[in-house]
């Protein structure tokens, strides 16, 4: 599968295409920066130079044609306004990837962005920003899976996850996060769901089979 990973430089995004490339996916890895084209060519996947704070919709379109799948892995940074990021930016890469005709979308949310109000009083701003590229997503035509993660941390993925509805608190290591999305993206049940995600004791497509019932 041609797998388009925006935000590939970042911590949680570079775990995602090491993942994909893993599992045998044709990785093409959105960055900033040559340096970061560089970063991703090392483990085995194609890189384009592209700010997605500014990149124009046809070129966006162009990043996504014959791709099968895109994952949002992209975030606002310490001193960028979420809304440029995780709301304008996002919103408009789905928007042409479903114009390009990619199938599937897998979105790294947050937890509490289906319910800003409940989250810390801190990330208030950058919730709001989420919650608005989740919903844009859940109205578009993709075949949308959005992930909502809690507290993200470095520590050595376990491959155990609880996942769910409106779960409250919680971290989870950056890898088993990047395990989850591709383990979404080769289950077709998983399509048009969204869930929080903490780490747990439920292995990562165990985890899936029993939220999606199948």
């Amino acid at each position: 599968m041609r797998v388009v990973v925006l935000g590939a430089a970042g911590q949680t995004g570079r775990l995602v295409v090491e993942g994909l490339v893993a599992a045998g996916h044709d990785v093409l890895g959105a960055v900033r920066t040559d340096q970061q084209a560089r970063s991703v060519h090392d483990v085995g996947a194609s890189a384009v130079t592209a700010d997605l704070s500014q990149v124009a919709p046809m070129e966006m379109q162009s990043i996504m044609a014959e791709a099968d799948a895109a994952v949002w892995a992209a975030g606002a940074g310490f001193g960028v306004d979420p809304e440029h990021i995780d709301g304008d930016a996002c919103v408009s890469a789905q928007r042409q990837a479903d114009l390009a005709g990619v199938g599937r979308w897998a979105q790294i949310s947050s937890l509490y962005a289906d319910r800003p109000q409940d989250g810390p009083p801190i990330l208030q701003a950058v919730l709001r920003a989420k919650a608005r590229s989740d919903a844009a997503v859940q109205a578009s035509g993709l075949g949308w899976t959005i992930v909502r993660p809690g507290g993200l941390t470095n520590d050595v993925g376990t491959g155990q996850v609880d996942l769910g509805h409106r779960l409250v608190g919680g971290t989870v290591p950056r890898a088993d996060v990047a395990a989850t999305v591709v383990a979404c993206l080769a289950d077709p049940a998983t399509a048009r769901r969204s869930f929080d995600l903490v780490a747990g004791a439920t292995p990562i497509e165990a985890a899936l089979t029993a939220f999606t019932g199948e």
